[in-house]
Formats: structure tokens, C-alpha cells, sequence
């Protein structure tokens, strides 16, 4: 019989605290990640720590969200927590588990509905300038940021290789023959600009609202960086466009306000960045069709007209 998540937490409490005393402090996030469960600890002497699980099949999130930490946490200027312990637990199902340091502030998300648009559009520009300092760390090959699993060897090969994916995913999901073929048309057109892209680097490929920290009251201003699981070796602009399509979601205007803190300006920088944010617009349309959340087919029809807009 499989286990429960609070059976799981228990034993993995148990491993942790032989190694960290520790104790359960009752604080837990607004909302629990898509890939872990998270739960706030406490140690003796005060100090607050975050415990990550991670179910059987995302061992690899693990693994890659404790290499990102330890990486970035050489680069000056960005907020990630400490990786202070990490393991898994044996038998048939394996559980991975993640100690770490446990950052200030609250979610981006929990405070942008009270924010002014000047107070938005300043922490939105914050944003931008800390995504550019994030990407700072150079790779060898585009791909997964452990050796296992498949590598490009450069931006075009990698974006080819995406777009071709994503148009069989969202075919998969009934999704629109005519749209994907003007998406993967405008690739195409668009092959030039991505000569100029240089190495990959270390990317977050999730830094939204959910995963950056806040200080929880006041002129608002990044206090953390979290959610790592999901980190690969790209180009920064692929990072960037994410960013830069959950920010229009909320504010169109607000994207060119990314854009230009970020530091974008050359014309084929802007062309791979259009065409990086079409396909993330792409992929989320055939998430949000299949898994179909409330309001989906509002936020479908969204989406949509992003795309043909686009293409």
C-alpha cells in the first residue's frame, strides 16, 4: 500500500532531525509547489529552516533544485536559501528531501493585488535586473544541468528541437493544425537571430510570482528566490520570455517595463525573445486545456489570441 504524504513527512522528519535537531514551527507556504511539499522547521537555537519532499518520480527535480542552490549561491546579488541537508529515503518508492535555509518575505503573487501600478512597475523592473544577474553562471551544452539526459549544442538546435515538441503536445490536446503550423512557420522565419545567441547559462526557467519572495508590507522589494526544481542550462532570453508572458498576463504594459530592465535592446535578441514567449505561450494553452482549471477556457481564449497576434 503506498504511503500518505504525512507518513512520508514523518519519516523523513525522523532522517533530518538525527542529523539537524528540529522541530515543526507551523509555518507552511500560501501554496504547495506543483513538484514538492513544503513545511516549515525550526531549530533549537532558532533558526528557521524549509523541509522539501519530493515524490518517487521527481528524484531528478531534486537532484537539480539542490545543484542550482549550491551554484547560485556563489553569485553575488541573488537571494537563494542554503542547501543545509539533502537525502533520500531507501525502499520501493524512494523519497528525495531537501533542508534549507528559510528566506524572509512572502510570495510576489500574495501582495500584487494591493500593490500601486508605480509600486509594480518598480518591483517589476527589480525583477528584470535580478533575472539578468541570476544568468550569470555559463554551461557547455544546452540541456538538463546534470549530464544525464539529452544536450544541444546550441540555442537553434535546442528551440528546434522545443517547438517540434510542443506543436506534437498541443496536436495531442486538439489543438489547432492552422496555429501550430503559423508557430512553427515563424520559427523558421525567425533562424537568423539565433546565431547570434551565445553559451547557455544557468536558468530558473519558473521565476513568477509564486516562486520569488516579497518583504510582506511596504514599498514592495525581492527578498528571495525559490523554486529551483526546474532549473537547466539555456539561453537566458528562454528564462526571460517565461517571466516576461506571466507578467503580461497581469499587466500587458508591464512587459516592455521587464523587457528594458532586463537590458534587451539588440534586434535579434528581441526576435528570439518573441519567439521563446510564443512557445511558452503555447505550451501553457495545452496545459491549461488538458488539466482545464477554473475559467480555463477564458484563459485559453487568452492565450489564443496572444498567438495568432503573435504569428
Amino acid at each position: 500500500m503506498a504511503q500518505t504524504v504525512t507518513e512520508v513527512t514523518s519519516e523523513v522528519l525522523e532522517a533530518v532531525s538525527r542529523a539537524v535537531p528540529v522541530q515543526v514551527d507551523g509555518w507552511v507556504p500560501t501554496v504547495q509547489g506543483a513538484v514538492g511539499q513544503v513545511l516549515g522547521l525550526r531549530g533549537l537555537d532558532g533558526t528557521r529552516y524549509v523541509l522539501k519532499t519530493y515524490p518517487p518520480h521527481a528524484a531528478a527535480a531534486a537532484a537539480t533544485e539542490s545543484l542550482a542552490l549550491d551554484r547560485l549561491r556563489k553569485v553575488p546579488g541573488v537571494p537563494v536559501p542554503a542547501v543545509v541537508l539533502s537525502g533520500r529515503l531507501g525502499g520501493p518508492d524512494p523519497v528525495s528531501y531537501l533542508l534549507t535555509s528559510r528566506l524572509p518575505g512572502v510570495r510576489w503573487a500574495d501582495r500584487r493585488s494591493g500593490l500601486s501600478r508605480a509600486q509594480s512597475w518598480g518591483l517589476i523592473a527589480e525583477v528584470g535586473r535580478l533575472l539578468r544577474r541570476l544568468h550569470q553562471l555559463p554551461g557547455r551544452r544546452f540541456g538538463p544541468l546534470e549530464l544525464d539526459g539529452p544536450s544541444w549544442s546550441d540555442a537553434w538546435q535546442r528551440v528546434d528541437v522545443r517547438c517540434d515538441e510542443l506543436v506534437r503536445q498541443d496536436l495531442r490536446a486538439d489543438g489547432s493544425r492552422e496555429l501550430t503550423g503559423r508557430i512553427r512557420r515563424l520559427v523558421d522565419r525567425r533562424r537568423v537571430a539565433f546565431d547570434s545567441s551565445g553559451p547557455p547559462v544557468l536558468c530558473h526557467n519558473d521565476f513568477n510570482g509564486g516562486n520569488i519572495l516579497v518583504t510582506e508590507s511596504g514599498d514592495p522589494a525581492v527578498r528571495g528566490v525559490v523554486d529551483l526544481e526546474g532549473a537547466s542550462w539555456d539561453d537566458p532570453l528562454w528564462d526571460l520570455a517565461k517571466t516576461r508572458l506571466h507578467v503580461r498576463h497581469h499587466d500587458a504594459a508591464a512587459a516592455e517595463v521587464l523587457t528594458r530592465a532586463y537590458g534587451v535592446e539588440e534586434q535579434a535578441e528581441l526576435q528570439r525573445l518573441d519567439v521563446y514567449e510564443v512557445l511558452h505561450a503555447l505550451a501553457e494553452r495545452t496545459w491549461i486545456t488538458l488539466d482545464r482549471p477554473p475559467g480555463w477556457r477564458r484563459s485559453v481564449a487568452v492565450l489564443e489570441s496572444r498567438l495568432v497576434e503573435c504569428t
